[in-house]
């Protein structure tokens, strides 16, 4: 059956517990998703796992609760026992941690403490530091709440091993240099904390965010700053001159500049090169994400002190792998010290997530091939459409050429602007809807209502939107690889529909 078609609310693609990627099929959903609406949520078996908790990750936290007698408690489970220390303090200890497994705690507040169990979830969902659905499974089958594991291929082999060998050939470094973590936003992290240990021991407090950056990311940078520490954002970063002059000012006082490179929703590439040697002679160190377009895609690690990337996209081109991917650049003058700090923030990706991942890297080289070439021959369509105010890509920036590993890679993500309602297209296009990208099947998004609610909700959020050039009604989609004909077919229907 193609995978081109009219998903149920709450359907899930692929077939597998484990799937990250959940139906939202109308607009009316995707608000009531944001809204809490009872009808969208009770219909939803799962979600992102980082937003929605897996439903093994549920029934896994009830066990404990029950066997640890905490009736009338709100409870959550993370790895890691740096996490746990972390949580603790960042919530001024006002919860309490039970280790329930090796390296496993189990976090727990008063049911009646709302606030608090929203900042541990908030938490979670920021760091990246949940428990992964495949490990959730195996201790459900070891308890005896399950009675067989999800059958599904993996990889025969030395796994971890694999991975790292693989990573290092896409980013032409040595297997040293790379660490593998539970997810992408666990990457960032582990990268930001790095390089805000080793700044502040330099009295280096000035943060930059170069252009829009996903929502979690931003969320590190704003709520993870210590005292003193500052961050500063400059949302174009088509104006290279002006991100030059401010990385400039900053002058001793710099410590980090993040940025991703191709930008997420609006596919915009910065002159990384420029950006690079002006944040190295201000002494600052250069945090970049790739996973817009992906490692498969982009080569930017020469141009960057540290890589993070989610593996989710792309690498995991079927959407059943929750990991991500810290580069470290052998060529950095502070190597030694951020190979030392990484390791202190990094959670270890669950071995099952390792062996899911590496099989389908196999195939991801052929995979991401076929996504780029339908993904340019859309563009080349949507271009032309008149229902189509504007696309946004990566391959109209001229610094694409130098960062690019060849013409037709340009990864799989489009954002168009459209000539009529969002509605109307959206609720008719013939596929999977809902959050993630880089998938082998075609997925579309209504990228800020999913990632920024907040704002394009309120008169208040849609003008700052406004100010920064972001259109709130903007789709992402990101091309997938079933027959190019039939793409087109299922974007021109809905399309159409602006033009009656």
């Amino acid at each position: 059956m193609s995978s081109l078609q009219h998903y149920p609310l709450g359907d899930v693609l692929p077939k597998s517990p484990h799937a990250v990627v959940c139906s939202l099929p109308t607009m009316a959903d995707v608000c009531g998703y944001e809204e809490n609406d009872s009808r969208v949520l009770e219909a939803m078996s799962a979600g992102y796992p980082r937003f929605v908790l897996h439903p093994y990750v549920r029934e896994l936290i009830a066990h404990y609760m029950n066997r640890e007698e905490l009736s009338r408690r709100a409870g959550l489970l993370i790895c890691g026992s740096h996490f746990s220390t972390a949580i603790f303090e960042y919530t001024e200890r006002q919860i309490e941690v039970l280790e329930v497994e090796p390296d496993l705690y189990l976090l727990h507040c008063a049911e009646s403490e709302e606030a608090l169990a929203r900042q541990l979830r908030l938490y979670v969902q920021h760091v990246g530091c949940g428990l992964s659905s495949r490990q959730a499974e195996d201790l459900l089958l070891q308890i005896g709440r399950l009675p067989v594991l999800h059958a599904e291929v993996t990889f025969a082999g030395d796994a971890e091993a694999e991975v790292l060998q693989v990573v290092g050939e896409l980013c032409d470094c040595a297997r040293s240099a790379v660490r593998m973590c539970a997810s992408g936003m666990g990457a960032f992290y582990a990268a930001f904390s790095a390089v805000q240990q080793i700044q502040r021991s330099k009295g280096r407090k000035q943060w930059l965010q170069l252009g829009w950056l996903y929502l979690d990311t931003g969320c590190i940078l704003q709520g993870f700053l210590g005292d003193g520490e500052s961050l500063e954002i400059c949302y174009d970063v088509k104006d290279i001159d002006g991100l030059l002059g401010k990385i400039g000012s900053c002058g001793g006082d710099l410590a980090g500049v993040v940025v991703e490179c191709p930008t997420n929703p609006l596919v915009q590439v910065v002159d990384l090169m420029r950006v690079y040697d002006a944040v190295r002679a201000a002494g600052g160190l250069l945090i970049v994400d790739p996973t817009i377009a992906s490692i498969y895609n982009m080569d930017v690690l020469r141009y960057a002190d540290v890589l993070v990337s989610s593996l989710t996209k792309y690498a995991s081109s079927e959407g059943d792998v929750m990991i991500g991917a810290l580069v470290l650049n052998k060529a950095s003058a502070n190597y030694a010290e951020l190979s030392l700090g990484v390791s202190d923030y990094c959670l270890s990706p669950y071995s099952r997530d390792l062996s899911r991942l590496a099989h389908e890297m196999q195939s991801a080289p052929s995979v991401v091939g076929q996504m780029n070439v339908n993904a340019q021959r859309l563009i080349e369509f949507l271009r032309v459409h008149p229902a189509v105010l504007k696309v946004h890509c990566a391959v109209d920036y001229s610094s694409f050429v130098g960062l690019s590993k060849g013409a037709l890679c340009g990864g799989a993500i489009i954002t168009i602007e459209l000539a009529g309602p969002l509605a109307s297209v959206y609720d008719a296009i013939r596929c999977m809807k809902g959050p993630s990208f880089g998938t082998q099947y075609t997925l579309v998004s209504p990228f800020m209502y999913l990632a920024h609610y907040d704002l394009v909700s309120t008169a208040k959020g849609r003008e700052f939107l406004a100010g920064v050039g972001i259109d709130p009604e903007l789709l992402r989609i990101s091309v997938g690889i079933e027959p190019y004909i039939e793409i087109e077919a299922i974007f021109k229907q809905a399309l159409d529909l602006l033009l009656v």
